[in-house]
């Protein structure tokens, strides 16, 4: 079996700190992993990732959805419009999705109510169809460009806002939405409860799916939009296992291990850290064991980000003894 193990947040976002951060780390696996097998430098966000494993950018995501959802998704422009929070950093704006946030039906209804009693002569219309993955309907034609969420959350949405012909006016589209959502009650109960407000949402998924191509039979993620990708290539869809022991030997897969991810997104060092021992011991260690007993023909190892990579090996790489383990503080 070939496995493909996508992991974002592998590499600290911060590359100019990743030495510093990880110092001291014990991953023995992991660096053996790194020093024997054919590693390419790959500077690269997570959306551009996907974009490569899947031969064509993740577009048409919000029409795919609406899609499944059996809405009209052949009518007019669809757009993801999954609701956030954004806290003001001194000059900077920072984007939280909804995985820090409790976020029920009820509240998720009570908001999109809003949105649409104040969009709705504008020919927007949202529907929440869970209350993490909201989806906006636009009569007319976006004629804007939007960064993926997969890339902003964690970072200065100012370096992310909407572009092309009508991106200032979505720009302008997005600040009265956000102070709409400031005036609600749900949002006045959910901060006295000390929950985070629900004071935006981020837009992206917009166009037509691309003629892709699967990168492997079957994927293993607990993604629902990266499940939607893989299901319009006809690839298997499975749960993310908790550790290596948990996969079951078949067919080549692409497994998304998100461990790390927001720790990596949200800068937090010290569940980073604790993150990465867990991997060492659930993932690492077992994966060059399995190696070693050829249960695997080929490993395939993806971080994106700033220090970014990609590691390819197989058994017979782990008998290149003269190649040195490779601590991960290199990789910066």
């Amino acid at each position: 079996m070939k496995l493909t193990l996508l992991i974002p947040g592998l590499c600290w976002l911060d590359a100019d700190a990743g030495g510093e951060v990880g110092k001291g780390l014990k991953l023995p696996a992991l660096q053996r992993l790194l020093g024997r097998g054919r590693l390419q430098r790959r500077e690269q966000s997570h959306s551009a990732c996907l974009a490569r494993l899947w031969g064509g950018e993740a577009a048409g995501l919000a029409r795919l959805a609406a899609a499944e959802a059996g809405l009209d998704a052949e009518a007019g422009d669809w757009l993801l419009a999954d609701p956030v929070h954004l806290r003001v950093d001194r000059d900077r704006a920072l984007l939280a999705d909804v995985g820090v946030m409790r976020l029920d039906q009820d509240e998720a209804s009570g908001l999109v109510d809003a949105l649409n009693r104040h969009f709705g002569e504008d020919g927007l219309r949202f529907y929440p169809l869970r209350p993490g993955r909201w989806l906006l309907h636009s009569a007319a034609p976006l004629t804007a460009r939007f960064a993926p969420l997969w890339d902003v959350v964690g970072e200065d949405i100012n370096r992310h806002l909407p572009q092309g012909d009508g991106g200032l006016a979505w720009s302008r589209t997005l600040n009265e939405l956000q102070m709409l959502l400031y005036t609600q009650a749900i949002n006045d109960a959910r901060e006295a409860r000390g929950e985070l407000a629900v004071n935006s949402v981020w837009l992206w998924g917009e166009g037509e799916p691309g003629a892709w191509r699967a990168p492997a039979p079957r994927l293993l993620a607990d993604d629902e939009t990266l499940q939607l990708l893989a299901a319009s290539t006809g690839m298997r869809i499975e749960a993310a296992p908790f550790a290596f022991d948990g996969l079951e030997p078949g067919d080549d897969c692409l497994l998304a291990l998100d461990a790390l991810q927001a720790a990596a997104q949200y800068r937090d060092a010290w569940g980073w850290r604790e993150g990465l021992e867990r991997l060492e011991r659930d993932w690492f260690a077992p994966l060059l064991l399995a190696l070693r007993q050829r249960r695997l023909e080929q490993l395939t190892l993806i971080a994106t980000g700033p220090a970014g990579f990609e590691l390819t090996l197989g058994p017979a790489d782990l008998w290149k003894f003269w190649k040195r383990a490779l601590p991960p503080a290199a990789l910066y």
